[in-house]
């Protein structure tokens, strides 16, 4: 006996039903998992972001406070970041970059 393309389609009414509702979860539409995968993936990569900011923000918070507190750190800061000399000294600045 030859099956016919509706008879086919009774038959596994059910599989078909579960393979395009697998389908239209998976990859079709604002919710589907492959979005949901890409927006954790985002979120994690932002979480790790956050979390290297706070660091940051934690070492220049008490780089600030010894600054503020410390006469000798601010002259540091100004030697080694600004590049400024006291009234008896050379300061001499070499660049290692190569063009």
């Amino acid at each position: 006996m030859k099956r016919t393309f509706k008879q086919f389609l009774i038959k596994n009414k059910y599989l078909i039903s579960i393979i395009v509702f697998a389908v239209l979860i998976g990859f079709v539409g604002d919710h589907s998992l492959v979005r949901r995968w890409a927006q954790k993936q985002e979120i994690a990569a932002l979480k790790s972001e956050i979390n290297k900011q706070k660091n940051t923000y934690k070492n220049d918070k008490i780089k600030l406070e010894r600054i503020k507190t410390n006469p000798e750190a601010v002259k540091r800061v100004a030697h080694e970041k600004y590049y400024m000399k006291t009234e008896d000294e050379d300061i001499f600045v070499i660049d290692d970059e190569i063009n």
